[in-house]
């Protein structure tokens, strides 16, 4: 008897624990992530976001003595998971592929 397939995923996933901000509304949260892939990320929180919620995302990915680099995007969450901690896992699909932005710190001017 033949088993039933998983549905092939439209991207990689990688495991990578990075912190996000994640603005809702007016406000802003800090979270963690769990995995990310193009259109998607898997996020860690002790924060409760409802399904079907529109979110802006920030994932801090490295910095420069000048210079922070994010992965940004905006998507809507797909599932939320209670986990035995009672934290939540939400897993969120993005409108569009994760962009790259670069946050330039200016250098302090003497007087």
């Amino acid at each position: 008897m033949p088993s039933p397939q998983q549905p092939l995923r439209r991207d990689v996933r990688y495991p990578l624990h990075l912190p996000v901000s994640v603005r809702l509304a007016d406000r802003e949260m800090h979270l963690q992530s769990e995995n990310i892939s193009l259109h998607g990320i898997l996020l860690s929180s002790a924060f409760l976001i409802p399904e079907g919620c529109t979110v802006d995302l920030s994932v801090s990915v490295g910095s420069t003595p000048n210079a922070s680099i994010f992965l940004t995007g905006r998507g809507k969450v797909l599932r939320v998971q209670m986990k035995d901690s009672g934290d939540f896992t939400m897993a969120i699909e993005c409108e569009r592929p994760l962009g790259l932005a670069r946050h330039t710190s200016r250098p302090e001017t003497a007087e």
